[in-house]
């Protein structure tokens, strides 16, 4: 029997494969046993959960990546506290940046 997290880790090797038609197919049986064995909530009782995308491939991109992104955020929010007790030349360069973006 599949579990959730293997069929999530199929789904996502497909997704970051390159396309083909092998490959489409393999992608749909993948969601097709996944809705199957995992079926949605009922849409009212469903809360978004805001999900971070894959951006880019360093250790903390990769790291972070399809995670909980509150949850995530709640993490960086912490570290930039410490960082503006221990380095407030350093916080006020990275706020700088994120004011600039």
């Amino acid at each position: 029997m599949l579990t959730k997290r293997e069929l999530t880790d199929a789904i996502r090797e497909c997704e970051d494969s390159p396309s083909s038609y092998q490959n489409c197919q393999r992608l749909a049986t993948f969601y097709t046993i996944y809705d199957h064995m995992f079926p949605p909530e009922r849409q009212s009782e469903v809360r978004a959960e805001k999900v971070i995308e894959d951006y880019g491939k360093s250790d903390f991109l990769l790291s972070i990546g399809r995670k909980n992104a509150e949850k995530v955020w709640n993490v960086i929010d912490e570290l930039m506290s410490t960082l503006q007790a221990v380095n407030p030349k350093l916080y006020d360069g990275v706020m700088r940046k994120i004011y600039d973006l």
